[in-house]
């Protein structure tokens, strides 16, 4: 059995910062494994019961308990042990948690997971996880983890940046970093730095990861025609959209929907 549950935040100061929090049960009967895609929504999570187990090369491995999500550049394949319940907090696009602390996100994000301990002071994580423990209900975690998110709450998104970000969402990521930096009149070693600093990713994979999400959410349509919704996106052609989608999904746009792929991809981020 699985449940996946969302909750908006009601703290004026996390509004705009904080899409989400979700709870993910799982019991322990629950074995299959399931398809995280990439998704611009990054967040952490701290996983009460249970663990989460990510496929490597060649078996799972477990993840950290209390730590970040990299769901920015590939698919992972993700399964779980024991009466499963993870707490994640799903960041508002691109990434806030570069709003919570100093640690350029391109750090946070090299690899697939990193811990909050190495974020945060071991103590602060403890404190909070005992707190989450104590917690007896929903409402009451959550507002555990809003009383957290507030005191740590250390800077705000430069508006340049941000005007960058709704620039290409508007777009749906048919844009170039060029046409970026000419509109803007900055250099595109400016978008490059702070893309770095609080992304985590260079401005092309960002780019292309919107695109690649503006297909997955036109092709969801019945009766949709998948080559028409690329080409509408800014794919110049079917083997420049073909190399796109696979570098995000490990697969061929007809391997992923012939095969029935999508009926395994994870609500958790699709929400």
């Amino acid at each position: 059995m699985e449940s996946i549950v969302s909750y908006k935040l009601s703290n004026p100061l996390l509004i705009d910062k904080i899409s989400s929090i979700v709870f993910w049960h799982r019991s322990a009967d629950c074995a299959e494994s399931t398809i995280f895609l990439p998704n611009n929504s990054c967040g952490f999570g701290f996983t009460l019961s249970g663990d989460l187990l990510l496929k490597n090369k060649t078996d799972f491995h477990r993840m950290p308990a209390f730590g970040t999500r990299n769901t920015l550049t590939k698919a992972s394949i993700i399964k779980t042990s024991g009466d499963f319940l993870n707490i994640s907090v799903r960041l508002t696009v691109p990434n806030g948690l570069s709003l919570f602390t100093k640690i350029p996100m391109n750090i946070v994000y090299e690899d697939v997971a990193t811990s909050l301990n190495d974020i945060f002071s071991n103590q602060e994580i403890a404190d909070l996880v005992d707190s989450l423990l104590e917690a007896s209900t929903g409402e009451e975690k959550i507002m555990v983890l809003e009383h957290f998110l507030v005191s740590k709450i250390i800077v705000s998104h430069p508006p340049l940046f941000v005007a960058l970000i709704n620039k290409i969402h508007a777009a749906k990521g048919q844009c170039t970093i060029a046409q970026l930096a000419a509109y803007f009149t900055i250099s595109e070693r400016t978008i490059h730095r702070l893309f770095n600093k609080l992304v985590g990713v260079n401005p092309k994979n960002y780019i292309n990861l919107i695109r690649f999400r503006t297909v997955l959410q036109l092709s969801s349509k019945p009766n949709s025609d998948l080559l028409s919704n690329a080409f509408e996106v800014g794919y110049y052609d079917q083997s420049h959209f073909i190399k796109n989608f696979k570098n995000f999904s490990t697969l061929t746009p007809s391997q992923f929907f012939n095969n029935k792929s999508i009926d395994k991809v994870s609500d958790f981020y699709n929400l």
